[in-house]
């Protein structure tokens, strides 16, 4: 399938008549979604930014489903592909689409309160897959399958009993957020753990068990990061727009009624200023936030060079050579 700018094209439900009109339109775009909030319901009213909204977000956020899974159980993964698939808060199908693409072979339901968003999404999926999809602004089928229920950047822009609600309403087997990577976001994503817990689901990322997230009640918050490759015209369009869009922040959280992980890996959770000396991370271990310091004398030049890329979110593997006082010195084994 052609996921680039000139294979997206023929879909868009607006034609832009030059790459200058699309760069003005992502860039007014952002303005509302950062500086002019108030504002920020109504590009859903436009054509114009619909289609820019999918040219860049689309694009951009279908590869961070491929690289989210990879933290996932595998075991979990090939049990959902049989699931029917429910994108709540689907914009123009960016996640039913990434879900496609890596092997979902039951039905895709599409819950998406714009019209617009409704009608592009639509069309891309007619237009790609020469097929059907079940779309509507609420949640009004009845599934025989098992359901997994995907919030991609949707549950941010809900309330907590908004969420809670539709959770009850679909009755998913299985749950994954990929939200952004806010602290404003975690605060609410810990409401929605609670629920979850509580309703009976096992949490499968990021935690090792269902007990207290260690970080409630602090100013720090559970995130991860993700490095993603565009292809070069989305690379342009990126600089143009002057939006960075290889690094980025998420969140994410993994619940099943009927998976349970034997999960005892030691998380990633924040990598701290590197010293001359050593590496220094924040790790997530039996839901107990530590710091562990790896001393670069312990490491070649391309061990200390790789440490220097790992990023958060990662499932590790170590040894411990040495306790101090607030820090535990370590060596890594193995990422899992």
């Amino acid at each position: 399938m052609d996921l680039s700018l000139s294979g997206l094209s023929p879909y868009l439900i607006y034609n832009f008549k030059s790459e200058h009109e699309l760069i003005n339109s992502i860039e007014e775009l952002s303005q509302n979604f950062t500086k002019n909030r108030e504002f920020i319901a109504d590009y859903l009213k436009d054509p114009r930014l619909i289609a820019a909204y999918t040219v860049f977000y689309f694009l951009t956020n279908i590869p961070k489903l491929s690289r989210v899974i990879k933290w996932l159980p595998g075991e979990w993964i090939n049990l959902l592909k049989d699931c029917d698939f429910v994108d709540l808060g689907a914009g123009p199908g960016t996640f039913s689409l990434a879900w496609k693409e890596l092997g979902g072979r039951g039905d895709f339901y599409q819950v998406e309160l714009s019209p617009l968003m409704r009608e592009q999404g639509r069309k891309i999926w007619e237009g790609l897959f020469q097929s059907k999809i079940h779309q509507g602004p609420r949640w009004e089928w009845k599934t025989e399958k098992p359901k997994f229920l995907l919030f991609g950047h949707s549950a941010n822009e809900m309330d907590l009993e908004e969420i809670i609600k539709y959770i009850r309403m679909i009755d998913p087997d299985h749950i994954l957020f990929i939200e952004p990577g806010t602290r404003d976001f975690f605060s609410k994503m810990l409401g929605i753990r609670e629920h979850l817990i509580n309703e009976g689901y096992n949490i499968l990322y990021p935690c090792s068990n269902s007990s207290e997230c260690p970080m409630r009640g602090t100013h720090d918050w559970c995130h991860q990061f993700i490095s993603i490759q565009h292809s070069p015209e989305i690379e342009r369009i990126s600089q143009l727009a002057k939006k960075d869009r290889k690094l980025l922040p998420i969140t994410v959280q993994a619940f099943s009624r009927t998976f349970v992980r034997d999960n005892p890996a030691e998380r990633l959770v924040r990598v701290l200023p590197e010293t001359k000396f050593s590496h220094e991370w924040q790790v997530c271990h039996n839901n107990k936030v530590e710091n562990y310091q790896f001393l670069k004398r312990n490491l070649s030049k391309q061990e200390s060079k790789q440490m220097s890329l790992i990023l958060s979110g990662e499932a590790l593997l170590t040894e411990v050579i040495k306790k101090l006082d607030n820090v535990k010195r370590v060596k890594l084994k193995k990422i899992l």
